[in-house]
């Protein structure tokens, strides 16, 4: 087997086994035609050099020439089962308290068939509450980000997977495809058993999207120009990158989680979003998804604030020594437009300012909304409208 796993000092996890967020990881074992969740795969090729524009996609947290680290692929979702989760979860506890009402009022009238009906639902909702837990350990008390890193010198890539282990590749082993899958389409590095069919290993490449193959293809010519690639070609590839995402030293800012958040939602993720400026697209539908970016927002923050910092083993940190005067790192000397640069324009931070807090009153608002939904389907009561203190509270009518 061509890839081996590398303890780590992991925090607590319910299972060993990855989530649903990683599809195709539970494929070792099985024949690359047989994977669950893959419909068809289109194989590519790392000594061919495809003659396309390299796209980093803003997926670079280190460059240098000996190593170069991305996120991993569900980067730019962190967030969305917190948010989701916590959403879901107030829900569940109305619901459960339902229940718990119900198991109580008919174990004192001794309706029997109306109790059993109870404890099988209270029985689903503790099996359900399981698995909420569960979704929520991935990005809860977890680290930053799942970083995967390619050395250029000893041609290893290490990646760290959901399941809290590092996993190391050989580069020449591994066969990459671009797999089409339920959600979109992303590029899966494999390793296979002496068969050459069986799979033995398979992780996903940072980038993915379900609009054309040609995005796909540039984001792998990066990956394997800078792999595979003479000092020109590294130079070339160094040359693409815009942008670098220093989430290996530093937390997450709130203004940097919003804006890594919106480039799924108001950028063509299939263009160079090394140029943001270029990619953005906004059209009335998505006005209507805003105010829930909020709730994937306060997701995304709350997942950084329990997280901790990734560290690789000292072994893996000894085969990625960087020379102190290489000119190609990039984390020393940030590329012009950087979205860390220091000097950023103050109306930027203005703006992503007034934009969050817009889209955390409308968030508010239909949390509020909901609210008032539950209340008036229950029986009984009459229930103050949230929506109306509110709007009290906002228009500040108080003040009058």
């Amino acid at each position: 087997m061509s890839a081996y796993l590398v303890d780590m000092e992991g925090r607590f996890r319910l299972t060993k086994k990855p989530p649903f967020l990683t599809p195709g990881y539970q494929a070792v074992g099985q024949k690359i035609a047989d994977v669950k969740g893959i419909h068809k795969t289109v194989e590519l090729e790392k000594d061919k050099i495809y003659d396309v524009p390299l796209h980093p996609q803003q997926t670079v947290v280190q460059f240098n020439s000996t190593y170069l680290e991305t996120t991993g692929r569900n980067e730019r979702r962190r967030g969305d089962a917190v948010g989701w989760g916590l959403s879901l979860g107030f829900v569940g506890v109305s619901v459960s308290n339902g229940i718990l009402y119900m198991i109580i009022r008919f174990t004192r009238d001794f309706d029997i068939v109306s109790l059993s009906i109870g404890l099988i639902l209270g029985f689903f909702m503790v099996l359900t509450f399981g698995l909420f837990i569960n979704v929520l350990s991935t990005e809860l008390f977890t680290t930053w980000h799942y970083p995967i890193r390619f050395n250029r010198k000893t041609r290893k890539v290490y990646v760290r997977q959901y399941n809290r282990k590092v996993e190391v590749y050989n580069w020449d082993d591994l066969t990459f495809f671009i797999a089409y899958i339920n959600e979109d389409r992303d590029i899966r590095a494999v390793t296979f058993d002496k068969d050459g069919e069986t799979v033995t290993g398979m992780f996903a490449l940072a980038f993915q999207n379900n609009v054309t193959d040609q995005s796909l293809i540039s984001y792998f010519e990066f990956i394997r120009r800078y792999m595979e690639g003479d000092g020109q070609q590294l130079k070339e590839v160094k040359e693409a990158i815009r942008y670098i995402y220093p989430i290996h030293k530093k937390r997450e800012t709130p203004l940097m989680s919003f804006k890594r958040l919106i480039l799924n939602e108001v950028h063509y993720d299939h263009e160079n979003m090394e140029y943001p400026e270029r990619t953005f697209r906004i059209h009335p539908v998505q006005l209507i998804t805003l105010p829930m970016l909020v709730l994937r927002y306060a997701g995304r923050v709350i997942s950084m604030l329990t997280s901790y910092r990734h560290r690789f083993s000292k072994q893996i940190e000894a085969e990625c020594q960087i020379d102190l005067n290489d000119p190609y790192d990039l984390n020393k000397h940030l590329p012009e437009g950087n979205l860390e640069q220091r000097n950023q324009p103050i109306w930027q931070t203005v703006v992503y300012s007034i934009g969050i807090a817009i889209a955390t009153i409308a968030m508010i608002f239909v949390g509020a909304f909901i609210i008032d939904m539950m209340g008036a389907a229950r029986p009984h009561g009459d229930y103050p409208s949230m929506v109306d203190k509110l709007w009290y509270l906002v228009s500040l009518s108080w003040l009058f």
